[in-house]
């Protein structure tokens, strides 16, 4: 069994899957992902140098909203050469797009923010209005917090729509909901289910850990696992993370969906499970099932 790790420009912790992943599969390689090739003729092939990933078993992606583009046509190769992924087809069309993924999880029915997509500063203004201050201004693409600001009031929001304008950025306008700066990472590995919340005591009110938040235990309630579960058929993940805000008594909203969540020793420690080696074995498994079927 051989197994690839296609990591981006932000990933540090593909490491760890290697680590957990040379103790079950026969080979395991790690790629940038813009070291790959994608080429269309009488065969599909992903290539690295001179290796062919479609004849690899299981491919992991571990890219950003910067490479999801590339993903989109990536992912579906490899699908269609039967090498297992972590996604279906459409999968990164949904997540390279926070309003588009939004759309898809509250036709799930799944609670998430009133949003609204725009490129102009106009029409945000108006929309502002409507959701009510303070309102966040989300870039469709983004990782770790970035692309994200509060604006609360239209002196705040208007400039940064002009300037977003300018840059020719889409803008995913949404209601901002109350959550003391602290969230929880749902992690969904097939019907398995685990997380953790992030917390920032600062000032800054974004909870990721890459803006200065901090991990901490959570306590799942049976709402956020059943929204995580939903989301992860709704977007054709197998593996990914949701960002859940609130709580059973007030209600739960999920921000984002996440195919590349962060990994650590230390989140495995507080979530009490290694969570990197279920990973692993979760693509083991599927690529065993795999193999089965073509015998």
């Amino acid at each position: 069994m051989k197994l690839a790790i296609i990591y981006g420009d932000v990933s540090t912790k593909h490491q760890l899957i290697m680590e957990r992943a040379e103790d079950i599969f026969d080979s395991v390689l790690a790629v940038p992902v813009d070291g790959l090739k994608l080429v269309h003729g009488e065969e599909q092939k992903v290539l690295y140098k001179d290796i062919d990933l479609t004849d690899y078993d299981a491919v992991y992606l571990r890219t950003d909203d910067r490479d999801m583009l590339f993903a989109e046509h990536l992912v579906e190769i490899l699908n269609e050469e039967d090498v297992v992924t972590q996604a279906e087809n459409d999968t990164y069309s949904y997540e390279s797009n926070k309003f588009y993924s939004m759309k898809v999880l509250a036709e799930n029915g799944i609670n998430v923010p009133n949003s609204v997509y725009t490129l102009s500063p106009d029409v945000a203004v108006k929309a502002a209005e409507r959701l009510g201050y303070p309102v966040i201004m989300k870039t469709v693409k983004g990782v770790g917090g970035e692309g994200v600001m509060r604006a609360s009031s239209e002196n705040e929001l208007k400039p940064v729509m002009d300037t977003m304008k300018s840059f020719e950025q889409e803008i995913c306008l949404q209601e901002f909901k109350e959550h003391d700066g602290t969230d929880t990472r749902v992690i969904v590995i097939n019907g398995h289910v685990i997380g953790y919340s992030r917390s920032n005591a600062g000032d800054d009110w974004r909870s990721n850990i890459s803006a200065g938040g901090e991990r901490v235990e959570a306590n799942l309630s049976q709402k956020m696992v059943e929204d995580a579960l939903t989301a992860a058929r709704a977007t054709g993940f197998d593996i990914c993370g949701c960002d859940v805000i609130g709580d059973e008594e007030h209600g739960t909203s999920i921000l984002e969906i996440n195919g590349s969540f962060g990994l650590s020793e230390e989140m495995n420690e507080l979530i009490g499970e290694d969570v990197v080696l279920s990973l692993v074995e979760r693509m083991h498994e599927r690529a065993l099932e795999n193999s089965r079927k073509e015998e």
